[in-house]
């Protein structure tokens, strides 16, 4: 019994040994630690000489020094003096007299007597008659003109022709904000398309452009898009996900439509 229960001990020794012995410990050394104390700065002593004796300065007034010395009251002396004022007054005055106020020099006014009956001067002016106009006054009928809607003759199809012959730039999509898992798989569809290692290309960026009627292709790396020349398939064509990739070893140009999940 005792046998067994010692290969039982040694079993579940081995047991723990193997199962703690792939487990890699590491020790941390602890920082040391380092009080920081902020102290308040010293007092600044400023030493000074003692107490000044007093001194007296003598200032002077210089109002008093400028003022003019007054002299001693002069003595009053009465003198007499005579009015001739009113004497001037009673020879010299002039007496206005109204000649119109005078008696018998004045007409004499009188009221005229009043007739007993007023007498109307005048013509009667005639009635008036005002003439009438009705508020509600009929409004003409407007006058209603007729297009037909059409567009004649023009010439479409020489325009939609120009328009194609035309470049259209398309510019690339910011690759940093698409999510990771979605560009991984773009990333995979691209080396399948091409059979290309991973290594060995270096994308351009990631366009969208219709899937159908792309007639040329030329890349603008100054301004980070492409020139695309179009053709009548492309206008009614969907716009599906383009990567643009560069070889590294001969920089040869490669392209890939990928599909999205």
């Amino acid at each position: 019994m005792f046998g067994q229960m010692k290969d039982a001990m040694a079993d579940a020794a081995e047991t723990l040994r193997r199962a703690f012995a792939g487990l890699k410990v590491t020790e941390l050394v602890p920082e040391p630690f380092i009080l920081q104390h902020r102290g308040s700065a010293a007092l600044a002593v400023e030493s000074r000489a003692g107490l000044e004796a007093l001194a007296t300065a003598c200032q002077e007034m210089r109002l008093l020094r400028e003022a003019v010395e007054g002299k001693a009251l002069q003595p009053f002396h009465a003198e007499l003096c005579g009015e001739a004022g009113w004497a001037r007054w009673g020879s010299e005055a002039k007496v206005l007299r109204m000649v119109a106020l005078e008696g018998g020099a004045a007409a004499r006014v009188a009221v005229p007597p009043l007739a007993r009956r007023a007498t109307v001067h005048g013509r009667v002016e005639p009635l008036l008659h005002p003439g009438t106009r009705r508020l509600c006054e009929p409004v003409s009928r407007p006058l209603a003109r007729r297009m037909e809607p059409g567009l004649g003759f023009v010439a479409a199809e020489s325009g939609l022709e120009i328009m194609l012959s035309l470049a259209v730039p398309f510019r690339a999509e910011d690759i940093q904000r698409l999510p990771k898992g979605l560009w991984m798989r773009y990333s995979l569809q691209l080396v399948r398309g091409t059979g290309e290692n991973v290594r060995n290309l270096e994308v351009l960026g990631l366009f969208r452009i219709p899937r159908k009627g792309v007639a040329d292709l030329r890349h603008d790396p100054a301004r980070g898009r492409i020139l695309v020349r179009l053709e009548a398939s492309a206008l009614r064509a969907p716009r599906a996900p383009f990567i643009l990739a560069r070889r590294k070893d001969d920089g040869s140009l490669l392209s890939c439509f990928v599909e999205e999940a």
